[in-house]
């Protein structure tokens, strides 16, 4: 009787210890599973506001986003203070276009990577020039009323989502 007893703790014992170095991994690569998942999805950036009353218009230069203080302001001359947050060389560039940014036909042209051939898709009426990590920059430009297009056009960025939509009214 007590061996039998002793079995049965013993069996218990041998299923305890299983269970516990089965499911403590499991649930250990769960938790790393949900954490490596929430650094990956950044939260989306606020959407901007319709209008900017006077005064300059900030752009933040980021990976891979180009977040515009404003997605809609009145026609005139606009300053930009355009601050490249990411991690690597970034430019801002301003197209004046009828076409939508995400209908830009993106080529690999003159040997280079993937990216925007800016005298097919519409006029470029100013930029920042290559911005290193960290750098800001102020241009202002003149701007008429229509469709515009903000975008990092440096090899392979624009594809990988600097760009974004603007109107000037």
């Amino acid at each position: 009787m007590k061996r039998l007893f002793l079995t049965g703790v013993f069996i218990n014992l041998a299923f305890l210890i299983i269970g516990v170095t089965w499911i403590a991994p499991i649930e250990a690569h769960k938790d790393r599973a949900e954490f490596a998942l929430a650094a990956k999805v950044a939260p989306a950036p606020a959407a901007p506001a319709s209008v900017v009353a006077g005064g300059p218009m900030t752009v933040a230069l980021n990976q891979w986003s180009i977040t515009p203080q404003a997605s809609r302001i009145p026609a005139g001359s606009v300053t930009f203070t355009v601050s490249n947050d990411g991690m690597m060389t970034h430019e801002f560039v301003v197209m004046r276009t009828d076409t939508p940014a995400a209908d830009f036909h993106i080529g690999s042209f003159e040997g280079e990577r993937p990216r925007v051939n800016e005298d097919t898709v519409g006029t470029n009426v100013g930029e920042t020039g290559d911005m290193t990590a960290g750098a800001n920059k102020t241009i202002t430009i003149d701007l008429k009323p229509g469709h515009y297009v903000f975008m990092c056009n440096l090899p392979g960025h624009y594809g990988l989502g600097m760009h974004t939509d603007f109107t000037v009214t």
